[in-house]
């Protein structure tokens, strides 16, 4: 008798932990979910400013060489200049390294979460999923993770350094503040922990199935 209500204590415990196991499985699969929910908006932040950006150059070359001389022509640069002066100005160059800024930056967690960055694949493509997963899942939280929480320190306060001091290039018709653009290197990094997050789950749910499938 005392044997039977052991096994049926070792029973009710291990149904306890597969109940639990499940949950933890469930709560991995939401989360999963809502971050690549988050980092495929990301992603689509990233084509508006790539076309921002190919917008951006287009004005400005367009002003530049066309629109300029037209204006020239006609003789009505000075009311040209007060009033549409800004198009095809300083403050038109520098967007054009912003919304490249921008799209590499929060590029950096939506392309992570796509597998799509660099990497030197000799050894690694041989490898099994299993051992795959293992060093994706090393990876994040040796790496990305670390090095994303160093970047994120430090970009906080230059965003913070840059939004006090109100900084601007100070050249005539250049941005008023440059703080909004600063403020993406925090965003990027925190983004990229994020994406390193999902890296951790969707690698984790691939060693459950491999471990159910090599128990079954």
């Amino acid at each position: 008798m005392p044997d039977v209500l052991k096994i049926l204590k070792r029973l009710a415990f291990f149904l306890i932990k597969i109940r639990h196991l499940k949950k933890i499985i469930i709560t991995m699969e939401f989360l999963l979910k809502k971050i690549n929910g988050l980092l495929d908006i990301v992603g689509w932040v990233c084509v508006i400013a790539l076309l921002l950006m190919i917008a951006n150059v287009f004005i400005d070359v367009f002003v530049r060489y066309i629109v300029i001389d037209v204006v020239k022509a006609l003789n009505i640069y000075p009311w040209y200049d007060e009033h549409l002066g800004w198009l095809g100005g300083i403050g038109m160059q520098e967007l054009e390294k912003h919304w490249f800024s921008l799209m590499f930056l929060l590029g950096l967690s939506y392309t992570l979460k796509e597998n799509g960055h660099v990497r030197v694949d000799v050894f690694y493509d041989k490898f099994p999923r299993k051992t795959q997963a293992i060093i994706n899942i090393a990876g994040a939280m040796i790496f990305t993770i670390p090095f994303s929480i160093l970047v994120l320190d430090y970009g906080w306060d230059f965003f913070v350094s840059s939004y006090e001091s109100g900084e601007n290039k100070g050249d005539p018709g250049s941005l008023p503040r440059l703080w909004p653009f600063k403020l993406m290197i925090p965003i990027a990094f925190l983004l990229l922990i994020l994406s390193a997050v999902s890296v951790i789950l969707s690698e984790a749910l691939v060693l459950k199935n491999d471990a159910e499938e090599s128990l079954s």
